[in-house]
């Protein structure tokens, strides 16, 4: 009898005429034998083969965007998407969707409908956004991924009460900058003369200030192709001076221009953030509470008020002026319709415009009777000076 063990387990086995060894029934034995081996090897090697499963095809795709997300896009945008990322797939989980093809509409509008119950239509609407991109991206660069528009573009926006940007006066950014100290103080100054990010000026390093030329460097992430985008500000002399100043007093001397100094242990680190920095100096100053962006707002507003549209844009760093102009609206930075009409009414043309009409109108309304007694008389005197040119 012919068998074929593999790991110690038989698996197949068959009856064959008795021979001498060597001979033509042992060969066909031992062909058989040596046949089904590999026959046993084969699916043996099939059965360890692991097929990845639907669901793991759909945790595979929200990690490798993520993954994606992390090389190519700024810090707090991945931070962003990895939060929108993690509630979806507990919505799944919940759902019991194990594959991409039996996200529906349905189950699309579900998700974002609780987000927006629950935590607003603003976070819903970024939810949607941050869904629809990652979609697109696993349409693009994820193999067997469903090639249909993303369930989440079929459910429209939910509507938000956009509130107006709060933009302090310039008395209360004053009264906060007082407040600040040595490095603080610089700190605030750059942000206010170059209209930068926060993340912007964290990332500063001295490379990037060219104190002699009074050039600034500033970076960041924006660009949808994931790489760095660079602008040259000129250096207000006033910046110019204060980062002189900072650049000799600085207690450690590192790369980057602004450094922790309040323990040892990140003694000179660039910071990261600074959570209860400008809510300390706004109690200080005896102020409504307003960020850094909100000083990044101010800058741009008076450029706008000054300048015009494109100085705002070229200061905040914008790509596009639609950008810029969706920010000056949100920050109220148009003028009222009240100051237009005001505008018109004190230019040249407007002072023109009342003698104009006092000359076509009298003070008292016409009759129907006086307008055609004032044709007549009109009519007479025409007549009589024809008559006395003839």
């Amino acid at each position: 009898m012919a068998r074929v063990v593999v790991d110690g387990k038989q698996v197949a086995c068959r009856q064959f005429p008795p021979g001498k060894k060597g001979g033509p029934e042992w060969r066909a034995a031992k062909e058989w034998e040596e046949e089904q081996l590999k026959i046993a090897l084969t699916r043996k090697e099939m059965e360890q083969t692991v097929t990845p499963s639907a669901l793991e095809m759909l945790l595979a795709w929200g990690e490798n965007y993520l993954a994606h997300a992390k090389r190519t896009m700024a810090r707090q945008t991945c931070v962003e998407k990895q939060t929108v990322m993690k509630g979806f797939f507990a919505f799944c989980r919940s759902e019991g969707i194990e594959d991409l093809g039996s996200l529906t509409k349905a189950k699309a509008l579900k998700h974002l409908s609780a987000l927006a119950d629950d935590k607003g239509g603003k976070v819903a609407n970024k939810a949607r956004k941050n869904l629809i991109a990652a979609w697109n991206w696993g349409v693009d660069f994820v193999e067997d991924f469903p090639q249909v528009v993303p369930p989440f573009r079929q459910v429209k926006p939910f509507p938000i009460e956009k509130g107006q940007r709060y933009v302090p006066p310039e008395e209360d950014v004053i009264k906060v900058m007082r407040e600040a100290r040595r490095q603080d103080l610089v700190f605030l100054l750059t942000l206010y003369y170059t209209g930068a990010r926060r993340g912007e000026v964290f990332r500063l390093t001295w490379d990037d200030v060219i104190l002699d030329d009074g050039k600034i460097r500033l970076t960041d992430n924006k660009a949808r192709t994931g790489e760095k985008r660079v602008r040259w500000l000129d250096m207000h002399p006033e910046l110019v001076k204060a980062l002189s100043w900072w650049k000799e007093a600085r207690p450690c001397k590192v790369d980057n221009v602004f450094m922790q100094l309040q323990n040892d242990s990140n003694m000179g680190q660039p910071y990261r953030a600074r959570l209860h920095f400008m809510d300390t100096l706004c109690l200080k100053a005896g102020v409504k509470p307003f960020g850094f962006h909100a000083i990044r707002h101010k800058s741009a507003a008076i450029a706008f008020m000054s300048k015009g549209l494109n100085a705002a844009q070229i200061l905040m760093g914008h790509a596009r002026a639609t950008t810029t102009d969706i920010y000056v609206r949100s920050a109220g930075l148009y003028a009222p319709q009240g100051m237009i009409l005001e505008a018109l009414g004190n230019s040249g043309i407007g002072q023109a415009v009342g003698g104009l009409l006092e000359r076509e109108m009298p003070r008292k309304p016409d009759t129907p009777e006086a307008f055609c007694n004032q044709n007549h008389v009109t009519n007479t005197v025409q007549n009589l000076k024809a008559h006395l040119s003839t």
